[in-house]
């Protein structure tokens, strides 16, 4: 009886208990009453520093969309269901979380921790450094009254962020961190505001950043980015005829085409208004004040505005024959089939009359329309009068960048300023290894290991339905070289060339590392000493090592017309006092373009053309091409990249050809940036970046945590097509793929490819 009275009294004071904690919880829910933990005032107007953190979780990526989209396991899961769930649950200092990962059952206590000078919360500072993970960061935000709070978030990777325990902000991508490139909005309540946020890692670095405003302090942000918007858009404004038509790159004998502003309504808004100085060049360089031979001619413009920016501008144009009718024929444009998943193949070739005028007509109104159609008029009346053996940089592109580089070379009076690029040396004694066919005995493999990636490529692609071609070498012996799938203009062979994007990044470096070789440029030497109007020396002063490790302060890939933009450096320049040089890790292309130019203006060669004549051809590349942009748009095959892969094995040699030193190969590898900037914690090369594969295993079976497949020095660089290009420094292995897209199961079979190349190893 007594242990009844006992029992029920328990009851009764668990229900109450029970009751007490459910209103209090509902009491903060609607009231925002005060609790205990970080919290963050809105009327502040700036970032949220104090927080509770919990993690890291696991967050292994997975072959097919979650339900929510995702594609990271660990940014699906709710790990705080032991606590309430993300939905409900409140980080304290001293609540323990348990959850589930791969092996056993575990728990976890959150931490208090502040965001850094800058406002970021970096979890590598907090965690050490761990790829696929994902962490938990908790605040309370007060609100003086019901009100819509503005919030300015910027992650790397992915990110949710509840409030109040309402999903308010969802991505799900890999990215760098930077500032502000996120917007949401979220009503708050009076008091006290929960606000949660997850943040996953996909591999490198791993933070947040968030700012919250009122409606007041948004107004100036808001302020803030309309004329950073309008600033953005002057930077890509173009100059146009005055007396615009149809036909705005073409004129005829007799008088330039007055320019003009394409937006000038926007640049006296953002700069005032100021004149502007038009000079002419002729095709042979000559300035002239009227145009009296058709053919190509430049347009140099200056100006400075009343702030003091001072402002370049140039473009082809073209002078046509005064019988010139184009407008007058209906031109047919043979097109190839495009091979693209949802274009059939036979109803193409049914309909390719059809296909032929309609192409036509785009090829047409692009000569008419557009600079490029001056550019390809201007190139077909220079091949036309030329007598010169036609070579692979006889193209469109190449020969318009020539004719721009030479006039900036003329212009800034440096034609001589600097010693030649020499073409890549003899080397005398000792070629290097170059790959060849061989045995497996010859590789140092065991037998069977070509068949067993073999049959590893094959269940790859019947998965997938991705085609793909691959080589793998050891030692200089190709073990592995074939092809597989079909894609809709036919089957993928070892000589299907496929775009590689990123991996772009990576054949700049190469091909910067001969000028560093050469003494000409050094990785640390600031831009402007090459480039007029970028300081030398201070907090701004750019370096080719920033341009090539994302530290510039620049973003995008392919902005204000990218390196086809002859004085992109000039709109750069014009940007430098809004770029935090220096000052963090964004990945991005506009970098790589800006050395480019450099590269270009020492030279006297434009940077396609150094491509092609002082790296593709001594390497006997004939199926690489690279005409758009360097940081992506590179096309290639596996065997082609493998050869650029065992020059990188070499430390700079190939066969009997030195491109560069073995020295100056150690200063293209990845390091620690922080060694250079104080506020940046990742490693990272010249256009090289470590390619380590996390092993299954590890932490199991006697294995380290951090062991990999592979070699621990392994370098190459990511690609958004998932192609491969990897060098195992440690096994003396090329690793190639090239591929248009990784597709299904494609982490899978990358485990899978690369265990089935180590289990092979002798």
């Amino acid at each position: 009886m007594v242990y009844k009275i006992l029992y029920l009294a328990l009851s009764v004071s668990l229900i109450f208990i029970m009751t007490a904690f459910c209103q209090q919880k509902e009491t903060m829910k609607v009231t925002g009453s005060a609790p205990s933990g970080p919290s963050h005032n809105l009327h502040e107007n700036s970032f949220i520093r104090d927080w509770i953190v919990a993690g890291p979780f696991p967050n292994e990526p997975t072959d097919a969309p979650l339900p929510d989209g995702s594609s990271q396991l660990g940014f699906y899961i709710d790990y705080l269901k032991s606590i309430g769930g993300e939905s409900q649950g409140i980080l304290t200092e001293n609540v323990s979380i348990a959850y589930q990962d791969q092996r056993k059952s575990r728990k976890l206590i959150p931490q208090h921790v502040q965001a850094d000078e800058r406002g970021v919360i970096d979890f590598e500072k907090i965690f050490g450094k761990v790829d696929h993970k994902v962490a938990y960061a908790f605040c309370y935000l007060y609100s003086e009254v019901d009100q819509e709070a503005n919030f300015l978030f910027g992650s790397d990777d992915g990110a949710k962020v509840w409030i109040n325990g309402k999903l308010v902000h969802y991505l799900d991508e890999g990215r760098s961190l930077s500032f502000r490139p996120d917007h949401f909005r979220s009503n708050l309540i009076k008091g006290h505001n929960r606000v949660l946020i997850k943040i996953s890692e996909w591999v490198r670095e791993w933070a947040f950043v968030i700012e919250a405003f009122d409606s007041s302090g948004y107004a100036v942000i808001e302020a803030e980015v309309r004329a950073k918007y309008d600033f953005d858009q002057f930077l890509n404004c173009r100059l146009v005829p005055k007396k615009e038509n149809r036909w705005n790159t073409y004129f005829m004998p007799g008088e330039f085409p007055e320019l003009q502003w394409e937006r000038p309504y926007l640049i006296e808004k953002v700069l005032g208004k100021f004149p502007l100085t038009i000079r002419w060049f002729d095709d042979e360089l000559n300035e002239v004040q009227k145009p009296e031979k058709p053919g190509r001619y430049a347009y140099y413009a200056t100006g400075t505005a009343p702030s003091g920016i001072f402002i370049r501008r140039a473009g082809t144009m073209y002078c046509m024959p005064p019988d010139w009718v184009a407008w007058g024929e209906r031109l047919k444009a043979w097109l190839q089939f495009l091979p693209m998943d949802n274009v059939d193949k036979s109803a193409w070739a049914q309909h390719t009359e059809a296909i032929a005028d309609y192409a036509g007509r785009i090829v047409l109104l692009s000569i008419l329309d557009q600079e490029e159609g001056a550019i390809l008029m201007s190139f077909l009346d220079e091949m036309q009068a030329s007598e010169k053996p036609v070579t692979r940089t006889d193209t469109p592109l190449i020969k318009d960048h020539d004719f721009h580089l030479a006039l900036k070379r003329k212009i800034l009076g440096v034609e001589n300023k600097w010693q030649t690029l020499q073409l890549p040396r003899d080397i005398e004694t000792n070629p290097a290894p170059v790959l060849r066919d061989g045995s497996e005995q010859e590789a140092g493999v065991k037998p069977g290991t070509a068949d067993n990636i073999r049959t590893v490529c094959q269940q790859w692609y019947e998965e997938s339905g991705e085609p793909f071609n691959v080589l793998v070498a050891r030692h200089g012996v190709i073990i592995f070289h074939e092809a597989f799938g079909e894609r809709p203009d036919g089957r993928v062979t070892v000589n299907t060339a496929s775009e590689a994007a990123s991996i772009t990044k990576l054949i700049t470096g190469i091909m910067f590392a001969q000028f560093v070789d050469q003494g000409l440029i050094d990785i640390d030497d600031p831009v402007g000493k090459f480039l007029p109007n970028f300081p030398t020396e201070g907090v701004k002063a750019m370096t080719l090592r920033h341009c090539f490790t994302h530290t510039s302060g620049l973003w995008g890939h392919e902005e204000w017309g990218g390196v086809h933009n002859p004085w992109l450096d000039n709109v750069v320049a014009n940007m430098l006092p809004d770029l935090a040089v220096g000052k963090k890790h964004e990945y991005n292309g506009m970098g790589y373009d800006l050395a480019g130019k450099v590269m270009e203006i020492v030279s006297g060669k434009s940077i396609f053309r150094l491509m092609r004549e002082n790296f593709f051809d001594p390497l006997g590349l004939k199926r690489t091409l690279l005409e758009e942009d360097l940081a992506f748009s590179c096309h290639s095959t596996a065997g082609e990249f493998a050869v650029i892969g065992q020059l990188l094995l070499n430390k700079g040699s190939y066969s009997n050809l030195k491109f560069f030193s073995p020295e100056t190969f150690n200063k293209l590898l990845p390091r620690q940036l922080n060694q250079f900037y104080p506020d940046i914690n990742v490693d990272w090369g010249i256009g090289i970046t470590w390619m380590r594969h996390n092993h299954p295993d590890a932490g199991k079976n006697g294995l380290l945590q951090d062991h990999t497949v592979l070699g621990k020095n392994m370098i190459g660089h990511g690609s958004a097509t998932s192609a491969i290009l990897r060098v195992d420094l440690d096994n003396d292995l090329v690793i190639t793929q090239t591929r248009r897209r990784g597709g299904k199961a494609y982490n899978k079979y990358l485990e899978k490819f690369l265990m089935a190349i180590e289990s092979g190893l002798q």
